[in-house]
């Protein structure tokens, strides 16, 4: 009994919260411009990234990320431009320095989708579900500080559902499950080991951000 009480002004905060974030998802009109900004984690399917017989490097994000600028056309439908994908950090890997010693290095990756998506919204409300679909460059990057950096490169489609709560007429809470799939090539092999060039950039996150609008329709 003694959760009863904090139990129920639990929920008629959370009822109160509803009810004033309805009202004004009701009252408002739509707004034109919508950034949104999200950090979450995720997974890759590239298992060597490297192309070498032995010490394969899996890519393996250490942050999933979705930034996005959506142009909104109507209560359904929106178009926009996406920055979406994954970083991580390569730790002691073997390599061979100008001077011909052996030495452990560490190196930092990004893999980047870029890209253009249309979204449609299922319902308006103080929830407001969604899905997409996007198609994208994927630009990435392997980097050390006394070896350089390798850019890899390709193309990449993508696509999934999200919901939006609403707490205002500018604000919101969006959570978003994302994948991708694609094909990309580095500049040249990574090592001399290196079997080829290719890597494959598909990839799923799900994320969780704050979405901001502006502008009337």
């Amino acid at each position: 009994m003694k959760f009863l009480f904090p139990l129920v002004v639990f929920s008629l905060l959370l009822l109160s919260v509803n009810i004033h974030a309805q009202t004004i998802v009701e009252d408002q009109g739509l707004k034109r411009f919508e950034l949104s900004v999200e950090f979450g984690s995720g997974s890759a399917l590239e298992n060597n990234m490297f192309k070498t017989e032995i010490d394969k490097v899996q890519a393996s994000p250490e942050l999933f990320f979705n930034i996005a600028m959506h142009v909104i056309v109507d209560a359904h439908l929106s178009f926009g431009f996406i920055l979406e994908g994954y970083s991580q950090t390569i730790r002691n890997i073997s390599v061979t320095s100008p001077d011909g010693q052996m030495k452990n290095e560490n190196f930092d990756f990004a893999c980047n989708n870029v890209g253009f998506d249309g979204r449609w919204t299922f319902s308006k409300g103080i929830f407001e579900p969604y899905s997409f679909l996007c198609v994208n460059l994927v630009s990435g990057s392997l980097q050390n500080s006394d070896l350089g950096k390798l850019l890899v490169e390709g193309f990449s489609l993508g696509g999934g559902v999200g919901t939006k709560l609403n707490f205002s007429e500018s604000w919101a809470v969006a959570i978003e499950a994302i994948g991708f799939l694609g094909t990309a090539k580095w500049q040249q092999k990574v090592f001399t080991n290196s079997t080829g060039t290719s890597f494959n950039p598909s990839s799923a996150g799900l994320t969780l951000g704050m979405v901001y609008r502006r502008g009337e329709i």
